[in-house]
């Protein structure tokens, strides 16, 4: 269908009616002094379809501008031409979207209150992309706590607000999930955020998160339960210590991360990613997730496709590469291998939907993934591998010496 039969289709689908009758009974509709516009409820899907399909008419629309800002363009353009009764003509498809499409791209910084941090040793700090800082820096109010802080990162190559701000989201959780990798903690107080409300600070250190209130009893309707009310405080991270920022076994990650986009080798990639799912593993208030994304980590970090009709199971692979790089002797290797196996089937059963009992054992992987990454960093055995490739030939090589 060409791009002015879409509108005109849409375009029918819009009622009138005098102001006076339309009223919070229609789905969508157009209040004027002198008339409104309406789409009815049995009309409103297949209207909202058709925003859809004018949405993805165009390539360099759907990829640069958020379907809030191009919805709104739409409906107002249809309701431009619904007023004037008139209908799209065939050449539409040339202009509707010529605005958009000869905008040129621009560079914003997306701000945003963060807590669950705080700084010790500086007013504002740049680690890796990122620059947090005190909220008192800026001009305008941020948070609701007069001792918070912001994050800011700039996005390049941005055409719509929306965007950059999505982008910006993204990078902000990986900055979270970073931070948690990089303490090597799995025990679930670490609380950070961004956006509001702000968890309130209790002292430059400790904020209050939240209150759990549960109750027990041995019937719900005939006896008088037993309370269980609690306060949750945690410590705030200070990024701006070196262990953070500058840590020794895993500094190299910042760099990586603000590499992206160049052309950066694909292992320092899956180290990246590995580490990010890490994170999120050791973030996750939910134990089935927390597997998942270790055993995301240890495909994202180990993974390789031979192309071979006749390949070793990924458990194995992955077992065996994971062996190499952070085991020192045959005893240990073996009992690596074990252990990932047993790993990768808990991982298996939970995806496919078998019955298994899900536990803490997740933790100990997420540590000994983090040890190979640090390996893969910074032992100098590592430093010419590029690739995963590279690495899974020298651990064939290593296989085959013997």
């Amino acid at each position: 269908m060409h791009l002015h039969e879409l509108l005109n289709e849409t375009l029918y689908l819009i009622g009138t009616a005098k102001t006076s009758d339309v009223s919070l009974k229609y789905e969508k509709s157009w209040v004027y002094q002198d008339e409104a516009l309406f789409v009815s409820n049995e009309n409103y899907e297949k209207f909202s379809f058709n925003l859809e399909r004018i949405y993805n008419f165009s390539e360099t629309i759907f990829t640069r501008f958020t379907r809030q800002r191009i919805y709104k363009y739409i409906e107002d353009e249809l309701v431009k031409c619904k007023r004037k009764n008139e209908s799209f003509a065939e050449d539409v498809s040339s202009i509707f979207f010529r605005q958009f499409e000869e905008q040129k791209s621009y560079s914003k910084y997306v701000i945003a209150p963060i807590s669950g941090i705080r700084l010790d040793h500086t007013k504002k700090i740049k680690v890796s992309i990122f620059e947090i800082g005190r909220s008192t820096q800026l001009k305008s109010i941020l948070s609701n706590d007069s001792d918070g802080y912001y994050i800011a990162v700039r996005i390049d190559d941005v055409y719509d607000d929306l965007v950059a701000i999505d982008e910006a989201k993204n990078k902000f959780s990986d900055f979270i999930r970073l931070i948690v990798f990089i303490s090597g903690r799995n025990d679930k107080k670490i609380f950070i955020k961004t956006g509001l409300p702000s968890y309130p600070s209790i002292s430059h250190q400790q904020m209050y998160v939240e209150t759990s209130s549960y109750h027990t009893a041995n019937s719900i309707e005939n006896e008088l339960p037993n309370s269980s009310i609690s306060n949750t405080y945690v410590e705030k991270i200070p990024v701006d210590d070196d262990f953070f920022c500058k840590n020794s076994n895993f500094s190299a990650i910042w760099d990586i991360y603000e590499k992206q986009g160049t052309k950066n080798n694909t292992l320092e990639k899956r180290l990246l990613n590995a580490s990010i799912a890490i994170g999120e593993s050791a973030l996750s208030r939910n134990i089935k997730n927390s597997i998942i994304y270790t055993s995301m980590a240890f495909e994202i970090l180990f993974s390789f496709d031979e192309g071979s009709l006749f390949q070793k199971s990924i458990g194995d692979r992955l077992a065996d590469t994971f062996a190499f790089v952070v085991a020192k002797n045959k005893e240990s290797r073996l009992e690596a291998i074990k252990s990932v196996k047993s790993f990768y089937r808990l991982r298996s059963a939970l995806v496919h939907g078998g019955d298994s009992k899900v536990n803490n054992d997740y933790i100990v992987f997420n540590q000994l993934l983090s040890a190979a990454i640090s390996e893969l960093l910074n032992n100098s055995k590592y430093k010419n591998i590029k690739s995963i490739d590279a690495l899974y030939a020298m651990v064939k090589d290593a296989q085959n010496s013997y």
